[in-house]
């Protein structure tokens, strides 16, 4: 096969290639040619019409499920070994065990502010978060005339 002076092959060296891989193909019967649905531009307009779904509530029971998860890792790391559950991931050498061992060690203060009676300043943080999202829902939910 000769090449191009940019390093490409040849048009007759392309229809060599395209006939040796049809044959090849052939013996399992492929590529089967099919014809296109009748309405298939109109069913791709259709969709450009449509607005895209919103992906986003998968993101929203992930972040709920984050309090959980340091609620765990704190009861874990507080009872028992702050690198139990950087154990879990490998090691507290590897990277994953870095990260747990951090969200560990991050839940560990939050555990014993609750467990030394400052409890409210846990709940008051929470209200906080949880007003300020609700506050955000509703002010990238309204119209954009309702907000000026």
């Amino acid at each position: 096969m000769e090449r191009r002076g940019d390093g490409e092959l040849s048009d007759a060296d392309l229809a060599e290639v395209e006939a040796e891989t049809r044959a090849l193909l052939a013996r399992w019967g492929e590529p089967q040619m099919a014809s296109p649905p009748a309405d298939l531009s109109a069913r791709v307009v259709r969709r450009l019409n449509d607005p895209p779904a919103r992906l986003g509530w998968r993101w929203q029971q992930l972040w709920l499920a984050l309090p959980l998860c340091l609620l765990i890792l704190g009861i874990w790391g507080l009872g028992f070994d702050s690198s139990g559950p950087a154990a879990l991931f490998g090691d507290p050498a590897t990277g994953a065990g870095r990260y747990v061992l951090a969200l560990t060690l991050i839940a560990k203060p939050l555990w014993h502010l609750w467990l030394a009676g400052a409890g409210w300043w846990v709940a008051g943080l929470f209200t906080l978060i949880v007003s300020g999202w609700i506050w955000w829902r509703l002010i990238v939910d309204a119209p954009l005339a309702e907000v000026l």
